[in-house]
Order: C-alpha cells, then structure tokens, then sequence
C-alpha cells in the first residue's frame, strides 16, 4: 500500500509532465508553420519581382506585364510606353532586394538609350528634371528604389519609387560629373 501511495502521486507527476510537453511541441509546430508560411510568401515575392523586371526589360514587354498589374491598366500602359520610346533599349538590374512578407524594396540599376524626348506632360515619372535636353540615344544609367507589396500575385496598394535624376543629367551633360 505504501508503494502505491508513493507510485500514484509520482505517475501524476509524470502524467502532468507529459501533457506540458504536447502542448509545448504543438506551439513549436505552430511557429514552424507559420515560419514556413512566410517563407514561402517572401519567396514568392522575390520571384515576383525578378519575373516581372525580367518581362519589363524585354522586346515584348507590354503584352507580358499584364499579368503583373492591377485590373484597368491603361493609364500605366500608356506612360510607360511613352517612356520606353524616350529610352530605348531599357534593362533593369537588381542590386540589392530585402524582403519582409509580401513587401519589397528593391535598389536597381536602370540602363536605357536616351532616343527621343519625353513627353514631360505624359505621367508620373518625374521626368521634369531632363526638360530640354536633346535626345541623340545617348546611354544613361541610373539607380532607382521601388517600394511596394504583393496581393494575389500582382502588384498591390503599397507603392513608391525613389530615381537617381542627378545620374541621367550627368551622362545627358546637362550637370558636370564630380
């Protein structure tokens, strides 16, 4: 009996002991899946981004992009075609990317053919800067920074951009390189 009373106690102990245990590997699964999960959300969005600036660089790059955009993207269609007449032969290359989640920064390096002006009044490129400059498919190179995020697979709410114009003066001669 007196074996008993010692054995009861101890295996309720043990018991305890046991059920601390699958609760704690059931939050240690919880927090590997969740890790998983944002893994793969952020490899998503580096692919997503290396896809898209693989098909913007590219010959045919109006008819690729679509599938990257929000629905009605006219209005972008139209100003980034205008720009692409004004630089020709634009490439984008990816310096650095960080990636929280469905959200990116991205730093690159832009190269293009300066071919004809630009229609300053066409959009939102900020192209201001490079008023009146003559266009004699000079090679420019800049840096610009995109902030955005990911929903659904195509380009979400979230949106910035950040360009180097002091860098296109200089290879325009429009600013003395220092």
């Amino acid at each position: 009996m007196k074996k008993l009373l010692i054995l009861l106690p101890l295996l309720s102990i043990i018991s305890c002991g046991e059920a601390d245990k699958t609760i704690e590997n059931q939050k240690v699964v919880a927090e590997l899946e969740a890790y998983q999960s944002n893994k793969t959300l952020e490899e998503n969005t580096k692919k997503f981004i290396e896809n898209y600036l693989r098909d913007l660089s590219g010959p045919d790059w109006s008819s690729k992009i679509l599938k990257y955009l929000q629905p009605n993207p006219d209005e972008f269609l139209k100003e980034h075609t205008a720009f692409r007449a004004s630089y020709a032969n634009y490439k984008s290359t990816i310096k650095h990317m960080a990636v929280d989640g469905n959200e990116c920064i991205v730093w690159l390096e832009i190269t293009a053919n300066y071919a004809s002006i630009y229609p300053i009044d066409n959009g939102n490129y900020g192209d201001e800067a490079i008023a009146g400059f003559e266009a004699k498919n000079q090679d420019v190179s800049w840096d610009e920074t995109w902030y955005f995020n990911v929903v659904d697979g195509r380009f979400g709410d979230k949106w910035g951009m950040l360009k180097d114009y002091t860098a296109i003066l200089e290879d325009l001669k429009g600013v003395e390189a220092k």
